[in-house]
């Protein structure tokens, strides 16, 4: 269904964060947002579509937000299959009144940015076909070619199917960090975690994919920083990497102070 998203290489399938007001977040991605809460205790809330569990919702009160020069999540990216699918849910939360943060034609997708209200960024993508993705001669994406504008008369006009949620064939598509350092990211990624590069705007950001996909993870430094992510801290708590090859689970914290968390599974979802 997802190409670019099996799991035989480890690929991000679900993102942790800390939060300071569960009850109001769980409010946002259920009633807001329109997620299903697949799980709900008294300090974890999860939530995600039939194919995936791909979003959990930590309690963590006592929890200070990442300082401004701290690397940090950006935003992460909840990809659904159809056009139709982003149609629905950019309509929703338009009728919800709820503020749109921009939405951009990128030419690898289509994509509508919001912000939960803790901070968190989120993107809602839906891919176009590999054909209309920019290259450049070095045969990596071309970054400056995805700045296009996003058409909202063909998405505020699209019908979709009312009896289905929007997110029901959704996954997680990619989070793109923060980053107080690209080089030692870039070293972490290809030599650690063996993804390749697929864009580079050299000291702004960077982009890594495996399956030749645009990129399941993307690192940036679109503003002052430079320290690691600090422990105990609002936002991400871990990104978890599933995969049928590796040879057994483990942790794994890149250079930016990530938690990444490598699960081995037997098999395919679904």
């Amino acid at each position: 269904m997802f190409p670019y998203h099996q799991i035989s290489q480890p690929i991000p399938t679900q993102i942790h964060l800390n939060v300071k007001n569960l009850p109001l977040m769980v409010k946002f991605y259920e009633k807001t947002l329109g997620l299903s809460l697949l799980e709900s205790q008294e300090d974890v809330a999860v939530f995600g579509s039939s194919l995936q569990p791909f979003l959990v919702l930590h309690s963590t009160p006592s929890f200070l937000s990442a300082a401004s020069t701290e690397s940090r999540l950006y935003h992460f990216a909840i990809l659904v299959k159809e056009a139709s699918q982003l149609a629905h849910v950019l309509q929703h939360l338009l009728s919800e009144r709820y503020p749109i943060d921009g939405a951009s034609d990128h030419q690898i997708s289509h994509a509508v940015y919001l912000t939960d209200p803790e901070g968190n960024g989120i993107e809602l993508a839906y891919d176009r076909d590999q054909q209309f993705w920019p290259h450049s001669k070095d045969g990596l994406l071309d970054g400056q070619a995805m700045i296009k504008p996003f058409d909202a008369d063909l998405y505020l006009n699209m019908s979709y199917n009312h009896d289905l949620p929007w997110h029901h064939e959704a996954i997680l598509g990619h989070v793109h960090f923060y980053a107080h350092d690209l080089d030692k990211a870039q070293q972490f990624m290809t030599d650690t975690l063996n993804y390749q590069l697929t864009m580079n705007l050299n000291q702004q950001a960077r982009f890594f994919s495996v399956r030749n996909y645009h990129h399941h993870l993307g690192f940036n430094r679109w503003g002052n920083f430079k320290t690691p992510l600090g422990e105990n801290k609002l936002g991400l708590r871990k990104l978890v990497f599933e995969s049928t090859e590796i040879e057994e689970s483990s942790t794994l914290i890149d250079p930016n102070g990530f938690t990444f968390e490598l699960k081995k599974i037997e098999k395919e979802r679904g």
